[in-house]
């Protein structure tokens, strides 16, 4: 969606050579496509948004979808109950059409780790450029591309200046993928503002976005009478919440604080490039399992006390587990049951009961938006909610597992001093040597702490020296 540069090799493999992948993949009963009937219902898709016109192009898209590649289209569909709610809330907010929230199933198939060869990345697939004009950061800690809040807000706006300046989506949409500039001379040699009139003036991936976007329309709108059956993510993914934080804290530190493992952390946050959320003025996002959110902002209002044995820090292993093995997520749940006493709507029903309306709808299989009245609804909610409180007296530290030995990961981890001249003020680790030491023989006294690190922190250089009874910072809590 560059507006210098078209959307190269990747895109234009997932999008189209993806869906024209042989029929040696399909079993017999799955082959059966009534292209009549497709176009019906195409038919009854409202044409106000994007004219959901029916040719080859289209054919090819939804074909690849709901017969050639079915097993990675289910998965598609079952990570809907992960983000749209997101794109749902933000394209409400902005006034721009509830058919937005279908894009980057076309752009990132809703991988928020999605990296095009080009350098598009996310799940609105933004390129460096235009991701930096639209707000959003790209550092060595973070590529905010890949963060489902700031991306999609990111995106809105993009899409709405497009807007503004077309009046039509569906040249809106050509020009998220292509730039405007493109679609400026598409229009200049056609003679017209018609998509469908200038389409052939402009590049092929360009050209086929639209009609790949119908095709998703058709999907979402059609994927039971495929018999597709959505693949949907563990309870502890899809019943989230997120709060945005201000202050450095690690994985590590989470881990510890929620019991969570660090590949369920990490997948919950995918834009954080090192283990950790960095300090940002702006803020930046944490999303975590509803059961566990409460622990980690426990975690966050405690006071940081002078004395270690009032030191708030959970102390337990951090683990890693498969996530293949869903028996412990979905263990953390338990199913309920609600009988309705009035016709309701499904929006006004996940409201009530404190989910989402994507929710409501995957674990009742309801084909309809509203519910009737005395029907029971199911929903989960967590068994219990987590809390964190301090640990009264800690007589000795305990070093945590890491995946890396990325020096960037030592911020937060919990080291193991050799000695007890160690203690806590503020935000800091302090030390105090009782003999004069050098600054490499400090450093050696605590994994993952460099003698570069602390004559920085201590405003020295590398090879001072220090006498008895000095007092140095180690490292920043």
């Amino acid at each position: 969606m560059d507006p210098n540069h078209c959307r190269c090799l990747i895109k234009i493999f997932f999008i189209f050579f993806f869906f024209s992948l042989p029929y040696h993949f399909v079993s017999a009963k799955d082959i059966d496509y009534n292209e009549e009937v497709v176009k019906s219902r195409l038919q009854q898709i409202d044409p106000n948004f994007v004219l959901p016109k029916y040719n080859k192009v289209v054919k090819g898209y939804i074909k690849g979808y709901v017969l050639r590649n079915r097993s990675r289209t289910e998965e598609i569909i079952g990570r809907t109950l992960l983000y749209f709610h997101i794109f749902e809330k933000y394209i409400k907010e902005s006034g721009l059409p509830e058919e937005l929230k279908y894009l980057p199933i076309v752009e990132s198939a809703l991988n928020p780790k999605a990296i095009s060869h080009a350098g598009a990345v996310g799940l609105w697939q933004f390129m460096p450029e235009t991701a930096v004009e639209q707000g959003l950061k790209i550092t060595a800690y973070a590529d905010e591309r890949c963060d489902p809040h700031k991306s999609t807000k990111a995106a809105i706006k993009y899409l709405k200046y497009h807007y503004e300046k077309y009046n039509d989506w569906a040249l809106t949409l050509a020009a998220y993928n292509g730039g405007g500039g493109r679609v400026n001379r598409a229009i200049k040699r056609a003679r017209s503002k018609n998509f469908w009139k200038l389409r052939r003036y402009l590049p092929k991936e360009t050209r086929n976005y639209v009609p790949a976007f119908i095709s998703v329309l058709y999907l979402m709108e059609y994927y039971k009478e495929h018999e597709l059956e959505p693949s949907y993510p563990n309870l502890d993914l899809q019943i989230t919440e997120t709060v945005k934080i201000f202050d450095f804290v690690s994985f590590y530190r989470i881990a510890q604080v929620t019991a969570l493992p660090l590949d369920m952390i990490e997948a919950l946050n995918p834009s954080y490039e090192r283990g950790f959320i960095p300090a940002d003025r702006e803020g930046n996002y944490v999303c975590l399992p509803k059961r566990v959110m409460q622990a980690f902002k426990d975690y966050l209002q405690m006071p940081i006390s002078e004395e270690l044995e009032n030191h708030p820090i959970n102390f337990q292993p951090v683990f890693m587990r498969s996530p293949a093995d869903e028996s412990f997520f979905e263990s953390r749940y338990k199913m309920q049951r609600y009988k309705t006493d009035e016709k309701a709507s499904v929006e006004l029903m996940a409201k009530k009961l404190k989910c989402t309306k994507h929710q409501l709808l995957a674990w009742n299989q309801l084909d309809s938006l509203s519910i009737e009245e005395g029907e029971q609804i199911v929903f989960y909610e967590p068994r219990e909610i987590s809390r964190f409180s301090p640990v009264v007296k800690i007589d000795a530290f305990s070093t945590l597992p890491l995946k890396s030995t990325d020096p960037d990961l030592r911020s937060d981890r919990m080291i193991q001093p050799t000695s007890k001249q160690t203690y806590f003020k503020g935000k800091y680790l302090y030390f105090i040597p009782k003999e004069k030491m050098k600054l490499t023989e400090i450093a050696a006294n605590f994994p993952g702490i460099s003698t570069a690190d602390l004559a920085e922190l201590n405003n020295c250089k590398i090879n001072k020296s220090f006498k008895a009874g000095k007092v140095l910072k180690i490292k920043r809590l």
